[in-house]
């Protein structure tokens, strides 16, 4: 016979459950709803301090932040000593965020994704849009917003002009050497902030194996391409460059 006072009987599963267990799940259950009320808050809270800031829902920011009753297993116990143990429960859960509206670039265009936004007090941080891992004034944070659409406008503005200027400088060397392979690529160098920055070329491979790369010009202008490096095939011995460099008329 049973302890009614250690044991009593779970209706809805069937399963018996000790005193001890329905106080841990009652616990948790009541956990879970605390939680959901304060992740409530904070999303307000956040929500709040952009309004103010003068972000516009839906535009500027948005919240995917729902809290909804989910029925499923929850671990109990610990499985170091073997306590562990499963049952399953009702409770409430509590997920999403609030994110900004970012824009990026993607074949070719601008398209928005949303960038998670984290609060600290009265400042906020999205490290999507900021080059530092800092929290800001919400409306120190909108004028980077801005400045960061701003940016990806004359980013892709660039990407553009620099893709025409390279479709013309191959077309271009292809109809002069119609024989040799033309195409477009990049290099790099070392920047002296941002470490390795790369850059547009384009490359001529002649059949000897010879090759000449050209970068492109400044502010991608057409026709002002200028040389960046050379391979001879033909090899000559110091005689024959001596020679050659004698012949060389006077300029």
């Amino acid at each position: 016979m049973l302890n009614t006072e250690t044991m009593q009987l779970d209706l809805f599963h069937g399963k018996v459950l000790t005193v001890e267990q329905q106080n841990d799940i009652d616990k948790f259950v009541e956990r879970q709803a605390t939680n959901a009320v304060d992740s409530q808050n904070r999303i307000n809270r956040t929500m709040l301090l952009l309004d103010e800031a003068g972000f516009v829902q839906g535009v500027d920011y948005g919240s995917n932040f729902e809290v909804y009753e989910v029925t499923k297993e929850v671990s109990f116990g610990y499985s170091y000593n073997n306590t562990n143990w499963e049952h399953e429960v009702t409770y409430m859960n509590a997920v999403g965020t609030v994110y900004l509206i970012v824009d990026t670039i993607k074949e070719g265009k601008i398209v928005k994704y949303n960038a998670s936004v984290d609060r600290e007090g009265n400042k906020v941080m999205c490290t999507n849009i900021t080059q530092q891992y800092r929290y800001y004034k919400p409306s120190t944070l909108l004028t980077k917003l801005k400045e960061s659409r701003k940016a990806k406008i004359q980013e892709l503005n660039r990407q553009n002009k620099e893709q025409v200027c390279l479709d013309y400088t191959v077309a271009k060397y292809q109809k002069l050497y119609p024989e040799a392979t033309v195409k477009a690529g990049s290099d790099y160098y070392r920047g002296y902030r941002r470490g390795y920055e790369s850059f547009p070329i384009v490359k001529i491979e002649f059949k000897s194996g010879s090759s000449v790369i050209f970068k492109l010009g400044y502010g991608y202008e057409l026709d002002q391409e200028r040389l960046h490096n050379r391979y001879d095939a033909q090899k000559e011995t110091v005689e024959q460059t001596l020679e050659r460099f004698n012949n060389q008329k006077v300029k």
